[in-house]
């Protein structure tokens, strides 16, 4: 049962204060429901959820305050935890106010191609350059060797096939000859026929690794030009060269 006194009050401030007739009735401060109910000793408060509150909204709050549970606290972007923040921000436990958070840590890796560093997602550097690897204007690498009286191209031969491969995708412009040569050992006809299988051989393993066609010619000189004279020198001359061409 209410009091008396509280009754009395009620009726003192619809009687006095808003001129109403003696049926003006209204809940118990701090219930409320609407703001009307929460205005009282001069001060102006918000009917929050059926509760009369200091404010709804920083704007409710002035300047340099924030609306913290309802209530006007001191300082911008207050916070007491994670909850008083928005999506990407975080409390600061320190000064109590809401901060950016942290693009990755611990429990938040960054994307694939970037790494964490103080809580930002940066670029991962490029690969250091491979010393075997040309990316100028044009390739300039091994040539791949053959057997004796040979032209399949052993596993040596493939590796350096794919680092020319790898620098034609890359510099994408020049055009190349690939010249077939010999040992000294063998009739001039024949190992012309020789020196143009290796280099068809070269050329067809390329443009399986995905240079285009056009931009490998063939050509043999056969033993044209060979200097060895025993098994280490023979094995120099029988090559695939690489000749820019115009």
């Amino acid at each position: 049962m209410k009091s008396f006194r509280t009754v009395s009050s009620r009726l003192a401030l619809c009687l006095g204060l808003l001129g109403l007739p003696l049926g003006c009735t209204g809940p118990d401060y701090p219930t409320c429901e609407n703001d009307d109910h929460c205005r009282r000793d001069g001060r102006r408060e918000w009917c929050v959820q059926g509760r009369c509150q200091q404010c709804r909204s920083n704007g409710d709050c002035g300047p340099e305050r924030t609306c913290l549970r309802n209530r006007c606290v001191a300082g911008a972007n207050a916070c007491e935890g994670d909850n008083d923040c928005l999506v990407n921000q975080r409390c600061d436990v320190n000064s109590h106010t809401c901060v950016a958070r942290a693009e990755c840590d611990d429990n938040r890796p960054c994307p694939v191609g970037r790494h964490c560093d103080l809580g930002r997602c940066l670029e991962d550097a490029a690969p250091p350059t491979d010393p075997v690897d040309n990316r100028g204007p044009q390739c300039n690498l091994d040539a791949p060797l053959f057997a004796y009286d040979d032209n399949q191209l052993d596993e040596f031969a493939r590796q350096s096939l794919q680092r020319w491969a790898e620098c034609l995708q890359r510099e994408r412009t020049s055009r190349y000859v690939l010249i077939g040569r010999c040992d000294a050992r063998g009739g001039a006809e024949y190992n012309l026929a020789l020196g143009e299988r290796r280099a068809r051989a070269v050329q067809r393993y390329l443009i399986g690794l995905g240079v285009l066609p056009d931009r490998l010619a063939v050509s043999s000189e056969g033993a044209e030009g060979a200097v060895g004279t025993d098994e280490d020198g023979y094995r120099r001359d029988r090559r695939v060269d690489f000749r820019v061409r115009q």
